[in-house]
């Protein structure tokens, strides 16, 4: 994550089944969160609808205007088991709803409409990690 100048990461996106993502994201406030969830839900997603920049680890270099909210709430427990329960806003509330995205299976061009999708996806296919 910190390699790749990310904000979070997915076990999955490490080729681990487990349900659990770090995070090391500032807020609109450029105040610091990190931290890491176990079996995260995500319980809150409301406010505002923003459409911002969002790209992602496991499509290195490309990145698609995305909506999201500007609030979320994320539940889950630390690694020792404690409740754990994450509020974000703005820039973290589109990293914690990014996360859960990837545990249960989706990546943020998933919601990506009309010519921002076809952008994404056209360079994808273009990009030749499969080569």
């Amino acid at each position: 994550m910190y390699a790749a100048q990310g904000v979070g990461l997915a076990a999955n996106q490490v080729g681990e089944s487990l349900r659990v993502f770090v995070y090391d994201c500032p807020d609109d406030d450029d105040v610091r969160h990190v931290g890491h969830v176990v079996n995260p839900r995500l319980v809150a997603a409301d406010g505002v609808v923003l459409r911002g920049p969002e790209g992602c680890l496991s499509l290195p270099g490309l990145e698609a205007g995305t909506e999201r909210f500007d609030h979320a709430v994320v539940e889950g427990v630390s690694l020792d088991g404690t409740p754990v329960r994450v509020h974000g806003s703005g820039w973290f509330a589109r990293c914690l709803q990014h996360e859960c995205d990837h545990l249960d299976g989706g990546l943020y061009v998933d919601r990506v409409t009309g010519w921002r999708r076809r952008k994404v996806l056209w360079q994808a296919g273009r990009a030749g990690w499969g080569r």
